[in-house]
């Protein structure tokens, strides 16, 4: 009883502690077993990361049965069924990670890189596919705990910038075990260190910031959050489909990366300021 009293007393901690537990649990080994695994072969024990991936969900789930109980679980679930969204926002959400990617590719020029072939067909054709496979590997995975549960919860306490950035830091380091993997959370171009952490912590917290800028302005849609989640994580593979030439240069690559955070992060300071101003007006 005395652990359960405990748990409605600090849910969040609840719920960040069992979600890395879960995560880290099955992402590790997960990946240690790809990266030991004979060139050229799958090992089928690797699919354990499937659980891992599931841990921000998983985790809310449990953590709402003990501290709201079942009926509560039913209203979490069924955030699934918050489609009914203005169109504009499915177009903003699919729409805005690729533009500012691109903006971000075109602005290495200045740094005199060569952008080289452009193949627009190619990367059309990309589009869709790209989506469809980022949405397994994140996005449905993990947004029920995201912005299903803890941004909601984080709201009752907090306001809206201190609950961005405090989601947006503990997203960050649930990545922890994807570190261990080249290319998983960081970038494979960067040797995972303490500068490549604080550029990934400054990506992740400022995406974060749009999420739930977009959360707010869609009544809470865990739909219109899964589609942002899924266009976030192929807006470089479709991009760098236009510009093929450029996916292996590294140097690029690098400038990219930094220049996308930056276009990212002044994107959410915009928003809220926005958001900041139209709450004004409504005074």
């Amino acid at each position: 009883m005395a652990l359960l009293q405990s748990i409605k007393n600090r849910p969040l901690t609840f719920y960040v502690l069992l979600n890395y537990l879960i995560s880290w649990t099955f992402l590790y080994p997960c990946y240690q077993i790809i990266l030991h695994a004979d060139e050229g072969s799958f090992p089928w024990l690797a699919l354990i990361g499937i659980f891992g991936g599931f841990g921000p969900s998983i985790a809310a789930i449990i953590t709402v049965r003990f501290t709201e109980g079942k009926p509560a679980v039913y209203r979490l679930l069924s955030k699934f069924k918050s489609f009914r969204v203005p169109v504009k926002w499915y177009l903003f959400v699919l729409l805005l990670p690729l533009i500012l990617y691109l903006l971000s590719l075109l602005c290495t020029n200045i740094f005199g890189f060569e952008l080289g072939r452009i193949e627009i067909m190619e990367g059309l054709k990309m589009v869709f596919p790209y989506l469809l496979l980022a949405l397994p590997f994140g996005p449905v995975m993990e947004e029920l705990g995201w912005r299903g549960y803890m941004l909601p919860t984080l709201l009752k306490k907090y306001n809206l910038y201190t609950s961005s950035l405090i989601l947006g830091v503990t997203w960050t380091f649930w990545h922890i075990a994807s570190f261990t993997f080249p290319g998983a959370a960081i970038p494979s171009i960067f040797e995972v260190s303490v500068w490549t952490v604080g550029l990934y912590l400054l990506n992740i917290t400022a995406q974060t910031f749009i999420f739930s800028y977009v959360y707010l302005r869609t009544n809470g849609s865990l739909i219109i959050a899964i589609l942002l989640h899924a266009s976030f994580n192929a807006s470089s593979n479709i991009i760098l489909t236009i510009f093929p030439d450029t996916e292996d240069n590294s140097d690029l690559r690098i400038y990219l990366y930094m220049i996308n955070i930056c276009l990212i992060s002044i994107t959410a300071l915009m928003l809220f300021y926005r958001l900041q101003i139209g709450q004004k007006k409504m005074v």
